[in-house]
């Protein structure tokens, strides 16, 4: 029975990173935007790669004899899965003049490292007078030293990724957006914490070792809880960006140098952002009453119903119900991939979204169309 719970508890990260990457597969047709997407997929490699690297490490002590030769791939799993989640941070926390080409240098030190290792391991499987004992004593400081230096290097620069966006919020949005990052800084604690104890853990201490154990599961919770609440505010310096101050005054900024000269002229903190609004509907989706008016929302933010209809009008090129209506044809589709829903018809989905009849939900579906066709027409 011991011997059974001993098992299981050290199965943690595997069975973790299992179920956290089957609820964002299942959860994947929810997000809203390009960032999002491509930061849930990430996050998915990232989970699948963890599941292959502690299978493998589960299964080392067993199968020695033979795993022993896949040694660099073993290590390139855990190497590359450090980048994939350094790599969904920074999709998280963009920063001003930091784009995510250096990604892509971060991703090929692993696949260096799995080329020379491996070239290496060649080497020594054709040397017949080494023992087999040979290869894995030679071998297992370098699974140390990599599993500890990629986890301290990328804790580290998450942490400085994570500072410098909170400083970009509280700057340009006050204090509270920037308490968004609280669940961030959270996770880097218990990143730097696991960092920490693997140092105290040379000997494999059991209660260490423990304790290391659980605290990657409780990442992985911590994640994929504020992922799925959408917890973020991932702030974008491609598209244009446009504010309200105060007087119903509204700026529009198509890049980011002309965004932070705004912010020096303006002695008045921004009213409504592009990005305050569109977080207001991906989290408290207010859409999906289909009384939901514009007053509702003026009484939310605390304005003029005028200033309103014509910030929405001009950032996103469509009126106060023309906007709702495409938040709640998101949802038909987001709705319709749920399994509980697969009984439901089409029209039964948008009273769900929000529609008040199906009519609605046909019309604005049509023009919808309309509007895609014509901005594909006139790229």
């Amino acid at each position: 029975m011991v011997e059974l719970f001993n098992n299981i508890y050290i199965s943690l990260p595997m069975i973790s990173s299992l179920t956290c990457g089957m609820l964002f597969s299942i959860a994947y047709g929810q997000e809203l935007t390009r960032a999002e997407h491509k930061a849930k997929k990430i996050l998915i490699i990232y989970f699948a790669f963890m599941i292959l690297s502690w299978f493998y490490a589960q299964l080392y002590p067993v199968y020695e004899d033979q795993l022993k030769y896949f040694i660099p791939l073993g290590c390139f799993l855990l190497q590359a899965s450090q980048v994939f989640l350094y790599h969904f941070i920074c999709i998280l926390t963009p920063v001003k003049g930091a784009n995510l080409h250096h990604i892509k240098f971060q991703y090929i030190i692993p696949l260096l490292l799995l080329l020379v290792s491996g070239i290496f391991m060649g080497s020594f499987v054709g040397i017949q007078q080494l023992s087999d004992d040979v290869i894995s004593t030679f071998f297992m400081p370098y699974v140390y030293a990599s599993a500890f230096f990629s986890v301290l290097i990328y804790t580290i620069a998450g942490i400085i990724r994570i500072y410098r966006y909170k400083k970009k919020l509280i700057r340009n949005y006050g204090v509270e957006k920037g308490r968004v990052t609280r669940w961030m800084e959270l996770w880097m604690s218990l990143r730097g914490l696991f960092t920490i104890l693997s140092v105290f853990n040379g000997a494999w201490n059991i209660n260490i070792l423990w304790v290391m154990i659980l605290l990657i599961p409780v990442q992985h919770i911590i994640i994929v809880y504020n992922m799925l609440a959408r917890n973020y505010m991932i702030l974008s310096f491609n598209e244009n960006h446009t504010v309200m101050i105060s007087g119903g005054d509204i700026i529009s900024m198509a890049s980011s140098n002309d965004r932070y000269q705004a912010h020096l002229e303006i002695s008045t903190p921004p009213i409504l952002s592009k990005e305050e609004l569109e977080q207001y509907y991906e989290k408290s989706k207010p859409y999906l009453n289909a009384a939901f008016k514009m007053n509702d929302l003026v009484e939310h933010f605390e304005t003029n119903r005028t200033y309103l209809s014509g910030f929405i009008n001009k950032t996103f090129g469509v009126n106060f119900s023309q906007y709702n209506n495409l938040w709640r044809l998101k949802e038909v589709e987001y709705l319709r991939q749920k399994t509980e829903n697969e009984d439901k018809n089409q029209e039964e989905l948008a009273l769900m979204a929000g529609f008040s009849n199906p009519r609605s939900y046909w019309r604005a579906k049509k023009s919808a169309e309309e509007n895609y066709k014509k901005e594909d027409y006139g790229n």
